[in-house]
């Protein structure tokens, strides 16, 4: 029975083989389409997937772009608005002054459209008084201010206005005290301390010791005979001779003072030289008007005088000159008219108000 039964068991294996070849042939294409399906669906999903990320990349740049873009817009608009309004401010401001530049021409035009022939002789007034104070207080002189004041002073009289009686109270006031103020003859005094200083060079430093002809000293320096007619002239040429010639190497003086070496040559210049720039200091504290200076300067020039001068005849008259310009007072205090001249602008003032307030209400 088994033996039997074997080859029918072969032939039943091979059947199955050949049976089921078709079988696994199919199986094997579906795998492999399957595989294929899924490699094209996983590239697409990925295709996709990558462009997703790219959209969405680029949709947060352009976002970012957009807020940056917003920031700066809205800082361009705040800038814009501000310079708007500084614009503005600046425009209002200039609105603002040239509104006040014409209101200002439109009262100066009022006010010559109102000038009449008392107005042209105030303003004489107002200025003959500036000029008179001018004089007084720049260039220190009484004379023709007074003569400036008194010019205005006749101006007013001639206008006869009630109003301006103060202004001219004031101003005869002032020319009085002006009047009666004290005179410096500044040219005078100036003067004298030119002369002064240029009789410095005649001031002889040592003093002779005594008196004898322009001849004689010529003739002894020179070396030459005197001439004698009798024997007790020529005694007498002899010893002049030999008190010439000591008299060059002794020199005796009784001054009752304290008496310095003698200068030397080049000393002699300096000192002269500035005994000259103490009398010119002199003259320019007169002429600022410092007493100090003045007299400082003409108490060292007489010391200078004392102490390396002799004590003759010359040099006593100039410390005696010394002595009496020293008595005066180079500060001269002088009124001036700053108080009538304020009155006369007072009035110049309340006066253009007034025609500019008339000219506003018609």
């Amino acid at each position: 029975m088994s033996d039997l039964n074997t080859p029918v068991q072969a032939d039943n294996v091979h059947v199955a083989n050949v049976k089921t070849s078709p079988v696994v042939k199919k199986s094997n294409l579906g795998f492999w389409v399957a595989l294929t399906l899924f490699l094209l669906v996983a590239g697409v999903s990925a295709f996709l997937w990558y462009q997703y990320q790219a959209i969405n990349n680029l949709h947060n740049i352009l976002a970012s772009q957009t807020a940056a873009n917003d920031v700066k817009q809205k800082a361009l608009e705040a800038k814009v608005a501000e310079d708007l309004a500084n614009q503005g401010k600046q425009v209002q401001g200039d609105v603002t002054e040239l509104t006040q530049r014409l209101d200002s021409t439109t009262s100066k035009v009022l006010a010559l459209t109102n000038l009449n022939k008392d107005d042209w002789k105030l303003a004489e007034v107002d200025y003959l008084l500036r000029m008179a104070n001018q004089r007084i207080l720049m260039e220190h002189e009484a004379v023709n201010s007074l003569a400036l004041a008194q010019s205005a002073n006749s101006v007013l009289a001639e206008l006869q206005n009630a109003d301006l009686f103060p202004a001219r109270k004031k101003l005869s006031e002032e020319i009085e005290a002006l009047k009666l103020a004290q005179k410096i003859d500044r040219e005078g005094i100036y003067l004298q301390l030119l002369a002064i200083t240029q009789q410095i060079e005649n001031l002889p430093l040592i003093e002779p010791l005594f008196e004898e002809d322009e001849e004689t000293i010529a003739a002894l320096n020179e070396g030459e005979e005197l001439p004698s007619t009798t024997l007790w002239q020529s005694v007498k040429n002899v010893g002049k001779r030999a008190w010439h010639k000591l008299s060059m190497y002794v020199r005796v003086r009784d001054q009752g003072r304290r008496v310095d070496a003698i200068l030397p040559p080049e000393d002699q210049m300096y000192l002269k030289q500035n005994l000259r720039l103490m009398l010119e200091q002199a003259q320019i504290g007169l002429l600022r008007e410092e007493q100090h200076v003045y007299q400082a300067s003409l108490d060292k020039a007489q010391n200078w005088i004392r102490d390396y001068y002799p004590l003759n005849d010359q040099a006593q008259i100039v410390l005696n000159d010394l002595d009496q310009l020293k008595k005066n007072n180079v500060q001269q205090p002088l009124p001036d008219f700053t108080g009538s001249a304020a009155l006369v602008k007072e009035y110049l003032r309340q006066k253009d108000r007034l025609a500019f307030s008339r000219h506003g209400g018609n």
